[in-house]
């Protein structure tokens, strides 16, 4: 671990700024972008995994939150009582929090929303689940109204709160029944995507007889041809069994003639592949679960960017558009008979953190930025090892006692990595200590 790092009074680093927005309200498609997966819908319900719960690692892991008179309560507001509404600070001793804690839950997103921004990202991909966070009729539910809240009180507050793209984990968390078919031959069309698109959409573009929750300038979009295109990225089509069985060319072409029926524009699109290779079923260009595999990806021209799950578990993921990067990925036991799985590269500096260590990765090669996104994976998916939000220390272990990774001294210390690194990633260079020796 760098010693130095770890004791740098990191409220002073300087601010990571956000890409600009261009006239049409988009990122310039020439920018290179930061973003993270959040999981706005707060830890699993009716778990104790997450959270340092007694089945997550060994209870090591445990998100956590600033006092008010540490210093490091500036990064969330969390030192200040008008930067809340009402001018009351909230207790945030028992977060993070579900959904179903109304009173705190927005008050959590807020916090959360303000610990991305300071960290250096330039939009925010909120992990949906539709099923959940909309009802039957694509009506924001509880986990939007919520975000909605959140985003706009922060607005009102003048801090211009990060834009947010729609992450669809689980294409499948549907409402009702559907075929799993999204060819030309299925009768229902492309209903399995498009239905939680148009869901996530129309609370920016609103529609006939729905007002929008959101105003467009909290929807992340990146400037294609004059036009700023809503970005939108689909985790794995089909897991365990489970989720789209058939798709193709067509499948994605469906979808951009529909969003442009819809709203009036095409989308950004961007897709999951599986981080082993196109042979394992799971990643939209790997095998089909009824057999057969098809070229669903940037470099086909399918969609605009793709990326891999699990970016943190071999090193940084390279793809032609965007890599992803972490801090490792492994799964605690989620129920009391299944073992710990552990995923993670043992390729990594001695003195530095695995997160460290795929930064330098991305950052020393010449060839990382003529890519145009980097994904931080995760910002809080703490139950799978992969969180980089402010955290209790906490050396991570196998259960015979060997060492997986050091967090670090500070409970920010991942979050001040990015705030560090991320104009070196914007500018296209690469910092001094990050250099290859000759």
């Amino acid at each position: 671990m760098r010693a130095t790092l770890a004791m740098l009074p990191t409220l002073l680093l300087p601010a990571a700024a956000p890409a600009q927005l261009d006239a049409s309200g988009g990122f310039d498609a020439g920018r290179r972008l930061l973003s993270t997966y959040f999981f706005y819908r707060g830890p699993w319900d009716d778990q104790v995994v997450t959270s340092g719960g007694e089945l997550g690692m060994s209870g090591t892991w445990k998100l956590a939150f600033p006092k008010p008179d540490d210093p490091a309560a500036t990064i969330h507001g969390l030192d200040k009582p008008e930067r809340w509404p009402g001018n009351a600070l909230p207790d945030a001793s028992a977060w993070p929090v579900t959904y179903h804690e109304a009173d705190q839950y927005p008050l959590w997103l807020m916090a959360e929303w303000r610990g991305m921004k300071w960290s250096g990202f330039d939009f925010v991909l909120v992990d949906t689940w539709y099923s959940l966070c909309f009802d039957q009729e694509a009506k924001a539910g509880p986990p939007f109204e919520a975000l909605a809240k959140a985003w706009a009180e922060l607005e009102k507050l003048g801090e211009e709160p990060l834009p947010m793209a729609m992450f669809l984990e689980t294409p499948f968390a549907w409402h009702g029944t559907k075929d799993g078919d999204c060819t030309e031959a299925s009768a229902d069309g492309i209903i399995e995507l498009w239905e939680p698109t148009r869901g996530f959409l129309r609370q920016f573009y609103g529609e006939e007889g729905y007002e929008p929750r959101l105003p467009l300038r909290a929807l992340a979009r990146v400037n294609v041809n004059g036009e700023a295109r809503p970005i939108l990225q689909f985790w794995f089509p089909t897991w365990v069994d489970t989720g789209i069985t058939k798709w193709n060319e067509w499948t994605f072409a469906e979808l951009r003639r529909l969003c442009r029926e819809a709203f009036g524009v095409e989308p950004f699109i961007g897709v999951n592949q599986h981080v082993h290779g196109r042979e394992f079923v799971g990643g939209w260009n790997g095998k089909q679960p009824g057999g057969g595999t098809l070229d669903i990806s940037s470099a086909a021209g399918v969609v605009d960017y793709d990326v891999a799950w699990w970016g943190g578990m071999a090193g940084p993921q390279i793809y032609p558009n965007a890599i992803v990067l972490g801090p490792g990925h492994w799964c605690p036991r989620q129920t009391g008979d299944k073992p710990v799985t552990l995923h993670w590269s043992a390729e990594y500096a001695p003195d530095s953190s695995r997160y460290e260590h795929c930064w330098r990765q991305v950052l020393s090669n010449p060839d990382s930025f003529g890519r145009k996104l980097l994904l931080v994976e995760s910002w809080n998916n703490s139950d799978e090892g992969c969180a980089i939000a402010y955290s209790e220390p906490k050396d991570f272990r196998t259960e015979a006692g060997d060492l997986i990774d050091r967090w670090g001294d500070t409970p920010e210390y991942y979050m001040t990595l990015t705030r560090e690194l991320a104009p070196y990633w914007r500018e296209g260079r690469c910092p001094e200590r990050f250099v290859p020796k000759p």
